[in-house]
């Protein structure tokens, strides 16, 4: 067997497994596959894909379509940071999933204040945080036969501890939190050379994964750095601007388009949730080497159903114009908010 991701011919004892061409955390199909070693499989699946899964945009788009992980695993939505609370900066946990939002303040702040021979505890942090430090303080008094007492003069046991802290525990509904979004542009550049190399392997089999081109892909999907990382005539997000407008035509929210030109060089647009885009060459281009047109073939996946549909340019295109006349048009009687 050889497997198009490590180039290297495997004998019939090598495990194997069944990989989506497009991680099916982000939606992709059990009907769009391909065969390849088990341990390129479990390697890239770690080095390439779990950097654009995580990446808050995609993440935001699993969660709101509710697309699943391999193991069935629900997506959650990570929105924690940095949030003030009374001019303090805190840090705070929140995090949407099916069962709800787990919102919750994770840094605690313990202001001492001596008073003669006692000392005065202001304190900030999420209950848990905040109960686990009286509780030692509870123990450490007790141990020295003194006590702790609150701003009512009441004394605070580790027996009543639950019911005072639900006494000030102040709740925030809809904290506003600041957040720092992480993207490195070699994510995007290791992720479509090993998308790009899954499309050419499915549509055109060894022909094409034994290919220079696909030597080329191989060395960007495995590059440590942004130097080693040059696909010539490669445009990839986010740099996806400098497409033509004719590209937008293909771009579906909600849906992945794969866009296949069958001439020379064979060109792959590829489209992920209408906005995570690339256009790769799948064959060497040679300076001044005329472009030959050939026909164009269409994948699409559908989300969140995860179906599977082929057509030929001219078929997709009616099936585009009957979408776009079925959908609502802004003054068509219909009430938005």
């Amino acid at each position: 067997m050889f497997c198009p991701y490590c180039g290297f011919d495997h004998d019939d004892a090598t495990k194997t497994s069944s990989e989506h061409v497009i991680p099916y955390a982000m939606g992709g199909s059990n009907d769009f596959t391909i065969v390849v070693c088990e341990l390129s499989n479990n390697q890239l699946g770690g080095q390439v894909d779990r950097p654009i899964i995580e990446f808050f945009p995609v993440r935001s788009e699993r969660f709101f379509l509710g697309l699943n992980g391999t193991d069935g695993t629900p997506p959650t939505l990570d929105m924690s940071g940095v949030t003030y609370l009374q001019g303090r900066e805190m840090q705070l946990r929140n995090v949407l999933g099916p069962d709800g939002k787990d919102t919750r303040i994770t840094s605690r702040e313990i202001e001492r204040i001596p008073m003669g021979e006692s000392e005065r505890w202001n304190m900030k942090g999420s209950p848990e945080a905040i109960r686990k430090a009286l509780a030692g303080k509870i123990r450490d008094q007790a141990s020295k036969g003194k006590w702790v007492k609150n701003d009512r003069g009441e004394i605070i046991t580790l027996e009543n501890l639950d019911q005072i802290l639900q006494e000030v525990t102040e709740e925030i509904p809809n904290p506003c939190v600041l957040r720092k979004i992480e993207f490195d542009y070699l994510w995007t550049r290791r992720f479509f050379a090993k998308i790009a190399l899954a499309i050419g392997h499915y549509l055109f089999g060894e022909s094409f994964s034994r290919s220079k081109r696909a030597d080329e892909l191989r060395r960007t999907m495995q590059a440590p750095t942004m130097d080693e990382t040059g696909i010539k005539g490669a445009v990839v997000f986010p740099d996806t601007h400098a497409l033509p407008p004719l590209a937008a035509r293909f771009k579906t929210q909600g849906a992945h388009t794969i866009i296949v030109s069958h001439g020379r060089p064979r060109l792959l647009t590829i489209s992920l949730f209408g906005w995570l885009d690339a256009c790769l060459a799948l064959d060497e281009i040679r300076d001044g080497e005329r472009m030959v047109v050939g026909h164009i073939e269409i994948i699409e996946i559908t989300l969140p159903d995860r179906a599977l549909s082929k057509y030929s340019l001219h078929d997709y295109m009616r099936l585009r114009a009957l979408r776009e006349r079925s959908s609502p048009q802004p003054g068509d009687g219909q009430t938005s908010a």
